[in-house]
């Protein structure tokens, strides 16, 4: 449950001071599935039936070994925001987009937080170069507790998706795995060369009225990391653990490779790509992915 109060006030056409209210309540929920079977000879042969139970939150705290309470937060923030980008089509093609923001989170938790999203585009035909350092940090030992953040999304860092991890038929030869990935402070860096390849006749290489997409080649770069880990600017980390299992020491992820937008009817962006991650050592050479995202 989240009530929100939420205003704008607008110093010109590219540039607003944001700030808001929110007050949210969080609660858990675990069922239990029950599958029946008749044995034969010690053997379950016949499948007969399944149900459902509600755990109480007592007893999947025990089993789980993870705290399942109920917990209340409130929260401010404020934010300066700018944008005068123009938009092609899956993607902006000029001007500049930006938020800093602030939040401060009380309650059950009590923790700030600091956002510096900043993003410029040069349109220097037939091409655009897009920029982008995406940060967001968590300040507070309080929010260190909360669910980690993720930059393996490929709207974040491609190359790096959870489940390539997981699916890799490669063993590790290095000391990055998916852990590197996630913590409550990260910082992103990208870059992209973007070329409209079909659509309109103005715009793109090749015209075409119903296949809309661009073509792009991209560099992205990123770090996760907490208060109690330190970040080295190198290729592997030195495979030391925190108490919690977490690592002491963080090193940047890293990619480039190419990718098309499409756009599908005015629905929504589809992204395949083909990225090499040069921090991983579970691959050989790129990998494919897909993402369901605009152009950033």
């Amino acid at each position: 449950m989240k009530l929100e109060v939420f205003g704008s006030y607008p110093f010109s056409k590219a540039h607003r001071f944001e700030a808001g209210t929110a007050f949210s309540r969080y609660s858990y929920r675990l069922d239990r599935f029950n599958n029946y079977y008749q044995d034969v000879n010690g053997i379950p042969a016949f499948y007969l039936g399944a149900d459902r139970e509600k755990v109480d939150n007592a007893s999947a705290t025990n089993t789980l070994g993870i705290p399942l309470e109920a917990f209340t937060i409130a929260s401010a923030n404020a934010s300066f925001v700018g944008d005068n980008s123009i938009f092609g089509v899956t993607a902006p093609l000029e001007g500049f987009r930006y938020r800093v923001g602030v939040e401060q989170y009380f309650g059950d938790f009590n923790f700030s937080v600091l956002t510096v999203d900043a993003r410029k585009y040069w349109r220097l035909k037939p091409v655009t170069i897009a920029a982008r350092t995406y940060n967001y940090m968590r300040f507070g030992r309080e929010g260190e507790n909360l669910f980690p953040l993720f930059i393996g999304y490929p709207y974040l860092i491609r190359g790096y998706e959870a489940n390539s991890f997981f699916n890799s038929k490669i063993q590790n030869t290095g000391n990055f795995d998916i852990n590197q990935l996630s913590g409550s402070k990260f910082a992103v860096f990208n870059f992209e060369v973007r070329l409209p390849f079909t659509g309109p006749k103005k715009l793109a290489q090749i015209n075409s009225r119903f296949f809309f997409s661009d073509l792009n080649f991209f560099f992205d770069a990123g770090v996760a990391w907490t208060e109690d880990s330190k970040v080295a600017f190198k290729n592997q980390p030195n495979g030391v653990l925190l108490p919690n299992g977490t690592p002491a020491q963080r090193v940047p992820a890293v990619s480039a490779g190419v990718s098309l937008r499409v756009n599908v009817f005015n629905y929504f962006i589809l992204e395949p790509y083909y990225a090499f991650p040069f921090q991983r050592k579970d691959v050989n050479g790129g990998i494919f992915g897909l993402t369901f995202a605009p152009g950033w």
